[in-house]
């Protein structure tokens, strides 16, 4: 659903709360308006929703264009949102304790057009309410936030999961790690995209060109070097001897025209691989989420479990079944969105009553605790009734032969 819902405002004075939630993305911002509810077992209810064009070289003009809608959906009241949840693209400030780089694209983005603007305030301002009132505000990578919500579904059937990692596909390659139920940050955040990687046996490509300016390795053997679209579509244009170099949305349009089969998504599946080897050794990760448009693609997924054992080379204790570890997002293309309304559903209840937060996580073991407990109260009552009739059988086998034996 986009946009246009008629009067959200009238809603501010029911018991429910409004959140707005931004995914920020590289080629477009996506933006909704959620209805929290007071049960914080159940999942906030999404009333509004639109979405802008990022890719081009205004970043103000998509901000001018996310505020609008905000404005244009803000509650009656004078209190204007209940809380702002933010899951956008990096390197991101996302330190609180660091005002000057919290909710600013940092220097290093590989994205030049959006190095050090504040999309933050613009954001914060249209969200809040006349009064002034203070606004929980919860700004995090655009894979941390989604990661978060992988984790909590993930523990909704396995009670004892401490960490997942998310990762996306697309004009970059983003990674995203919740251990111990919190989201790293460390010096700044996770950059797993950039990690070194063992290339197919053959591969002749150089490396994508924006990692030459300030990427680690210099964008060469890379994860994002080689399997990002951008990566994906300059190996294309090289091979065609077209170019060496992706200038536009429309060089990238290469790759619609490919099949599934296309040798250069054995490079990106081998690429992948390499990353998910590397969490499950270095973190012992126990649920590796893909999203992002290159996992649209048939079969990829697939590629990248098989490649993933085959570089593991039976180190680990794997299951058959790789999809219970490496899946892709149950939120399918909604995964960055759903992490941005954690985010929010976070803020809100953080500012509300201290600690309420971890009831979202807390929930997911409550739950779990209670299935286990009627589990086994059914089990003693199964156990018990069984007792009890083989008792009654072997006293009514007793009684038989003891009867014969008086009447012999």
């Amino acid at each position: 659903m986009k946009g246009d819902m008629a009067s959200l405002g009238s809603t501010a004075e029911t018991d429910s709360a409004l959140l707005a939630v931004v995914e920020g993305g590289g080629t477009s911002f996506r933006v909704a308006i959620c209805r929290l509810s007071k049960d914080s077992s159940r999942p906030p209810e999404i009333v509004a929703r639109d979405e802008f064009d990022s890719s081009h070289k205004e970043p103000k003009q998509t901000l001018e264009q996310c505020a609008a809608f905000f404005e244009k959906h803000k509650p009656l009241n004078r209190t204007g949102y209940a809380a702002l949840g933010i899951a956008t693209f990096g390197p991101v400030g996302i330190n609180e304790s660091q005002p000057e780089s919290y909710g600013r694209i940092l220097p290093s983005s590989p994205k030049a057009v959006w190095r050090n603007v504040d999309f933050l305030t613009p954001l914060k301002n249209a969200c809040q309410g006349a009064k002034g009132e203070p606004l929980p505000v919860l700004v995090e990578t655009d894979v941390n936030a989604p990661a978060l919500a992988e984790y909590l579904s993930a523990k909704k059937e396995n009670g004892s999961i401490s960490s997942a990692s998310y990762i996306t596909v697309g004009t970059g390659v983003g990674v995203g790690l919740v251990i111990n139920g919190k989201t790293v940050h460390g010096r700044m955040h996770p950059e797993g995209g950039h990690v070194p990687v063992q290339a197919l046996e053959g591969d002749s490509f150089t490396g994508y060109s924006w990692g030459t300016d300030s990427s680690p390795f210099h964008g060469k053997q890379t994860v994002e070097g080689i399997a990002s679209t951008v990566a994906l579509t300059e190996r294309i244009l090289q091979r065609n001897q077209s170019s060496t170099k992706a200038n536009s949305a429309q060089d990238r349009s290469v790759l619609a025209n490919l099949k599934d089969d296309d040798q250069a998504f054995d490079h990106a599946a081998n690429a992948l691989a390499n990353l998910c080897a590397t969490l499950l050794l270095m973190l012992s990760m126990e649920k590796i989420v893909l999203g992002g448009g290159l996992m649209n693609r048939k079969g990829l997924i697939e590629k990248i479990r098989k490649r993933t054992v085959e570089l593991l080379n039976g180190y680990l204790p794997l299951p058959s079944d790789m999809s219970s570890i490496i899946t892709t997002s149950a939120h399918g293309n909604d995964a960055g969105l759903q992490g941005a309304i954690v985010l929010a559903q976070h803020a809100f209840l953080s500012q509300q009553q201290p600690g309420e937060a971890q009831k979202i996580v807390e929930n997911t073991e409550v739950v779990e605790k209670k299935e286990r407990k009627m589990k086994q109260e059914a089990f003693n009552v199964g156990l018990w009734h069984g007792f009890i009739v083989g008792a009654i059988s072997i006293a009514a086998v007793y009684q038989y032969f003891i009867g014969r034996s008086r009447r012999k």
